[in-house]
């Protein structure tokens, strides 16, 4: 994982990103290449010897993963603050981590709390995929959130803080739905 970013359903303004120092030297070169397109840490580097991360041709992973070293943030550190963050958004109540799909952002943000900061972890191992619940409230196996057609405004392209941002807009607009609906 490069980086995570949340806000809260309801009040988008309440946001969380961070950027992450590597664990290791690995990577899978496709995913790398999508997972740095937003990382704010590299718009320094974008004009420098003609490098720009969003070139397939120029693309140059190590040099990725070396800025990330020096000015990402220690996994634990983030975790333990993302924690914190989540406990101090929901005053009490119980947090729920919802994304689609859960089976991949959210495996990626309990692993990560489970390897470095497992006692920081607000969301136990739980969370809510946002197209299953969707296709619930429109009774319909076939539905996805794309469906909504909610305007993606996103600048840039694949930052994990405008993901949460455009998901917690798609969620908002289901929990509309199920309101109505009632």
């Amino acid at each position: 994982m490069l980086s995570f970013g949340a806000c809260v359903v309801g009040d988008i303004s309440q946001q969380f990103y961070r950027e992450l120092k590597p664990i290791n030297e690995h990577f899978e070169k496709e995913a790398m290449l999508i997972g740095c397109l937003g990382l704010r840490c590299l718009e320094d580097v974008l004009h420098r010897d003609g490098y720009d991360p969003r070139l397939k041709r120029s693309f140059k992973p190590e040099l990725v993963l070396d800025v990330l070293l020096q000015k990402g943030e220690e996994p634990g550190r983030a975790m333990t603050e993302f924690g914190a963050w989540v406990r101090a958004m929901v005053h009490g109540d119980t947090p729920v981590l919802a994304a689609a799909p859960i089976s991949f952002d959210g495996m990626f943000i309990l692993w990560y709390f489970h390897t470095f900061a497992p006692s920081a972890n607000p969301f136990g191992y739980s969370g809510e995929d946002m197209n299953s619940f969707y296709r619930g409230v429109i009774r319909s196996a076939k539905g996805t959130m794309m469906d909504l057609k909610i305007p993606d405004n996103r600048k840039p392209a694949h930052n994990a803080l405008e993901d949460a941002i455009y998901q917690a807009q798609e969620f908002e607009a289901v929990l509309e739905m199920m309101k109505q609906r009632k």
